[in-house]
């Protein structure tokens, strides 16, 4: 299982790294990738008694480090009623 979690936070680096590049046409900072790093050691440490809840832990710290590479969605407003469209802009909208 100690292979999983050094391959997951080889993938976690290469996100790291494709974010900032992407985004900050550089490498990344030092202080990122040693944060991540960290996060792997002391998953790696807990693979020694619970490798299973170890691994899933590195995955999901992989995926969320792949969704950040998305760029967010916000959903449009619902459209107005015709009501609402129609009605003068000081009066009272009927209530349907």
């Amino acid at each position: 299982m100690r292979r999983g979690i050094i391959i997951a936070w080889l993938v976690g680096e290469g996100i790291i790294s494709y974010k900032s590049v992407k985004k900050n046409n550089r490498p990344p900072l030092p202080a990122d990738l040693l944060a991540a790093s960290g996060a792997f050691v002391l998953l790696g440490l807990l693979s020694e008694w619970q490798d299973q809840l170890a691994m899933m832990l590195a995955v999901g710290l992989d995926a969320a480090a792949l969704l950040t590479l998305f760029p967010t969605t916000t959903a449009s407003p619902a459209p107005a009623s015709p009501a609402a469209r129609t009605a003068a802009p000081n009066s009272p909208v009927p209530q349907i």
